[in-house]
C-alpha cells in the first residue's frame, strides 16, 4: 500500500518541505512586505474594493497608489485570518516545495540518476533561497516555471505551438497576482522572436515555420499585451510596474542589489552559471535551441539584481533536463550509470497524471493547516511555529508600540526606518508610518532624500519633525539616526533593543527605563 502512494518525488517534496519549515521558520519572515501585504488585503476585504489611495503613511496619505499585487494580498489576508503567519508560512513553503519537486521530476523523467538530480536541485534551491519569503513573489516563481517549461516543450516538439495560447490565460491571472508577469512576457517574447527568425531563415527545427506562423505569433504577442489590462486598475497596473523598475533601488533594498561574491549565495549562483555553460558547450558545434540560450539572459539579469536569481535557477534546471541528453556529456554520464534515456529515447516524454504520490504531501499540508487554524500548538506543523527574528524585527518593543498605538488618535504619525514600515503597519494600525518599501508610492526623489539622510545627514530628521510633528521615532539600533537622536535632550530613548530603538520627543532628557 505504501509503495502505491510513494515515489521519489514524494520523498523530494517531504525533504524540501521539512527543511524549509524547520530552517525557514524565521528566515522566510525577513521581508518587510510580509507584514503589510496581508494588511493591504485586509483593507480591501473590509472596504469591499481595491485600494486606489495610500491609507498607511502620513507622508503619502491619500495620494494615488496602485496595489499591483492586489489579488495575492487578498489571498494572503484570507489565509492570515484563518491561521495567522503560521498558515502563511505553511502555504509559502508548500508552494516552493511543489515547484522545486516538479523541477526535479522533469530531470528524473529525462532519465537522470537520483544523485545528480539531488545535487542540482540542492544547488538550484540554495542559489534561490535568499529570495524565499512569505510574499507574492513565490507565486511568480511557480507561474514562471510553468511558462518556461511550456516553451521548452514546444520547441522540443512535445507540445504543439497552439498550446502557447494558454499563456494568455496565465497572463490574465498573473497580472493580478504579481509584477513578475513581466518576466514571463519578456521570456516568451524572446523565444517567439528567436523562433520566428529561425523559421524565416529556413531552420526546420523551429516551431515557427512560414509567414502564417509568424502572423499567429504576432497575434499572440498582442493578445498577451492586452491581457495585462484585464485588471481593476487598467493601464495603471503596468505603469506602476515600469515606474518601479525605473527607480534606483539597489542602494535601498537588498533584493535589488547585484549579486555579492563575498557571500556564499553569490558563488552558488556563479557555480550554477558555470555548470550551465559547460553543458551548453557540450552541444556545439550543433546549433542550440532558442530556449537553451535563455538562461544566458537571466544570468546577466541575476548578476544585476539578486531578485532575478530564482528565475535564472529555474531556467537552468529546465534547460539542463532538456539539453543534457543532446550533449557530448550524455555518453559520459551513461557510462557511469548517471543517465539512462527512458525507453531508449533521448527526449523527455510526458507521462500520464498519477495522483497517488501526491496524497501524502497533500495530507501533510492539510493536517498542518488544520492544526494552525484550530490553534493547536505543535512543532513544525502547529500554531506558534512561525517566529520573527528579534535581531531583525523590534518584537521586544511590541508592548511599548501597542501601548502608544492604543493611546494615539487615528492617524498619529511615527517616524521609522524604511525596514520597519511594514512592521508598524501590521502591529500599530492606528498610527501612520513615515516610509515603507512600497517604492512606487514614495517615488525616487523621496526615497533618495531618505537614503541620503539615513547615510550621511541624520539631522534631516529634525526638519521632518517640524514639518510633520511626529513625537515617536523607531530606528535601527546603532545606525546614524540612532546615534544622532541619542544626543539632543528633547529626544528620550524609551527602550533600546538589539533590532531597534524607540524614541519619544519631550522637553527634557531622562534616562532609559
Amino acid at each position: 500500500m505504501l509503495r502505491r502512494f510513494w515515489s521519489v518525488e514524494t520523498g523530494i517534496f517531504l525533504g524540501i518541505w521539512l527543511v524549509l519549515m524547520i530552517f525557514g521558520r524565521s528566515a522566510l519572515l525577513r521581508d518587510p512586505g510580509t507584514f503589510w501585504h496581508p494588511m493591504v488585503g485586509e483593507h480591501m476585504i473590509q472596504t469591499d474594493r481595491v485600494i486606489h489611495a495610500d491609507p498607511f503613511s502620513f507622508t503619502r496619505l491619500g495620494q494615488p497608489w496602485t496595489a499591483h499585487q492586489w489579488l495575492s494580498e487578498i489571498c494572503m489576508a484570507i489565509v492570515h485570518r484563518l491561521g495567522g503567519f503560521d498558515a502563511l508560512l505553511t502555504v509559502t513553503v508548500s508552494l516552493l516545495a511543489g515547484v522545486y519537486t516538479w523541477l526535479a521530476s522533469r530531470m528524473l523523467r529525462a532519465g537522470f540518476h537520483l544523485l545528480p538530480v539531488g545535487l542540482l536541485t540542492a544547488l538550484v534551491l540554495l542559489a534561490s533561497s535568499h529570495q524565499f519569503h512569505v510574499r507574492p513573489l513565490v507565486v511568480s516563481l511557480a507561474l514562471f516555471g510553468y511558462t518556461f517549461a511550456l516553451l521548452v516543450d514546444i520547441e522540443a516538439g512535445r507540445q504543439p505551438l497552439t498550446r502557447l495560447w494558454r499563456f494568455v490565460i496565465v497572463v490574465i491571472l498573473w497580472s493580478n497576482l504579481h509584477a513578475g508577469v513581466l518576466a514571463g512576457i519578456a521570456t516568451v517574447g524572446l523565444c517567439v522572436a528567436g523562433w520566428c527568425l529561425a523559421g524565416l531563415l529556413g531552420h526546420r527545427q523551429s516551431p515557427v515555420q512560414g509567414r502564417r506562423d509568424v502572423g499567429r505569433m504576432a497575434a499572440l504577442t498582442a493578445a498577451c499585451l492586452l491581457a495585462v489590462l484585464a485588471n481593476p486598475y487598467g493601464l495603471g497596473l503596468p505603469r506602476a510596474w515600469l515606474n518601479t523598475l525605473a527607480m534606483p533601488l539597489p542602494g535601498l533594498l537588498q533584493e535589488h542589489a547585484p549579486i555579492d561574491l563575498r557571500h556564499p549565495l553569490g558563488w552558488t549562483t556563479v557555480a550554477l552559471g558555470v555548470g550551465y555553460l559547460v553543458a551548453l558547450l557540450g552541444v556545439l558545434p550543433r546549433r542550440p535551441r532558442v530556449t537553451w540560450l535563455i538562461p544566458l539572459v537571466w544570468f546577466v539579469l541575476a548578476c544585476q539584481r539578486v531578485r532575478n536569481v530564482p528565475m535564472f535557477a529555474i531556467t537552468v534546471a529546465l534547460v539542463l533536463a532538456d539539453m543534457l541528453p543532446h550533449t557530448r556529456w550524455a555518453k559520459w554520464l551513461e557510462g557511469r550509470e548517471m543517465f539512462l534515456p527512458p525507453d531508449g529515447s533521448r527526449r523527455l516524454k510526458p507521462e500520464p497524471m498519477n495522483w497517488r504520490p501526491a496524497v501524502i504531501p497533500v495530507v501533510l499540508v492539510t493536517v498542518a493547516l488544520s492544526l494552525q487554524i484550530a490553534g493547536v500548538s505543535a512543532p513544525v506543523v502547529g500554531r506558534g511555529w512561525a517566529r520573527f527574528d528579534p535581531r531583525l524585527w523590534p518584537v521586544e518593543l511590541l508592548a511599548e508600540l501597542r501601548d502608544i498605538d492604543r493611546k494615539s488618535a487615528q492617524g498619529t504619525p511615527i517616524f521609522n526606518d524604511l525596514t520597519f514600515g511594514g512592521f508598524l503597519i501590521y502591529h500599530a494600525p492606528r498610527m501612520r508610518v513615515f516610509v515603507d518599501d512600497r517604492c512606487a508610492l514614495y517615488g525616487s526623489d523621496f526615497l533618495t532624500a531618505y537614503d541620503h539622510a539615513r547615510r550621511w545627514q541624520p539631522d534631516q530628521l529634525e526638519q521632518w519633525q517640524r514639518q510633520y510633528d511626529f513625537r515617536h521615532v523607531l530606528v535601527a539600533t546603532g545606525a546614524n539616526f540612532d546615534r544622532y537622536l541619542d544626543e539632543p535632550p528633547e529626544w528620550v530613548a524609551v527602550r533600546r533593543t538589539p533590532a531597534a530603538t524607540l524614541y519619544r520627543r519631550e522637553r527634557t532628557k531622562r534616562s532609559i527605563p
